[in-house]
């Protein structure tokens, strides 16, 4: 798995964001460090536990400071998402960084590059059929997400359901493509909820 760090740049160097790109640079900074100290000491993380660990506590107290002194929705969402996602790295790594990443607003992009452990991959046939709800625009470039589902229904709901509350929704650019996967070419699978599998882009490349 890795974070592209494109995605980071590009939105911390977008003009409205000017002001406080600096403080998000010191903020991932310490957030890196914390989680990095936390590490160190070797301490098991309690996914039962209702407590934060230390390292979820200073990102939580850090972003909390930071947006007190932020007035700007949007500016806040950005640093919302950055406190989202080293949290959850910080919780559980890479596995609860790529399954609880928020796709509704901006969001670091999170690319899967190997097998995400633990996964059901082997509880499905040897060649499945997958779905993808998605904008037309996927289709017409040949170019698709990562993200795919053995569910029909869960597809639909992501192609016309599940972004109508985004400004750039337009129900008529939304599709949902199927197509035969390999499972021997499959990063990750999680037959719950909504039925995911994640595929491997590299290989159409």
């Amino acid at each position: 798995m890795r974070i592209d760090v494109s995605s980071i740049e590009s939105k911390l160097s977008e003009p409205s964001f000017a002001e406080f790109r600096s403080s998000a640079i010191d903020a991932i900074e310490k957030y890196i460090d914390a989680i990095r100290a936390f590490e160190t000491k070797g301490i098991g993380r309690y996914l039962l536990s209702h407590a934060d660990n230390e390292a979820e506590e200073f990102i939580r107290s850090d972003y909390c400071n930071l947006a007190e002194a932020i007035e700007d929705e949007a500016v806040l969402q950005v640093f919302d998402a950055l406190r989202h996602s080293f949290s959850c790295y910080a919780y559980n790594g890479l596995h609860q960084l790529y399954t609880r990443q928020e796709n509704e607003s901006w969001h670091p992009k999170i690319k899967l590059v190997e097998r995400l452990e633990p996964n059901d991959i082997d509880s499905l046939d040897s060649m499945i059929k997958i779905y993808r709800g998605c904008d037309v625009g996927e289709f017409d470039k040949e170019s698709y997400g990562q993200a795919w589902t053995t569910s029909l229904d869960v597809a639909k709901n992501f192609a016309f359901e599940h972004y109508q509350s985004q400004q750039w929704f337009k129900t008529e650019n939304r599709i949902v493509v199927e197509t035969i996967y390999s499972r021997d070419h499959l990063l990750f699978s999680q037959q719950s909820v909504e039925f995911e599998v994640v595929v491997d882009i590299d290989l159409n490349q």
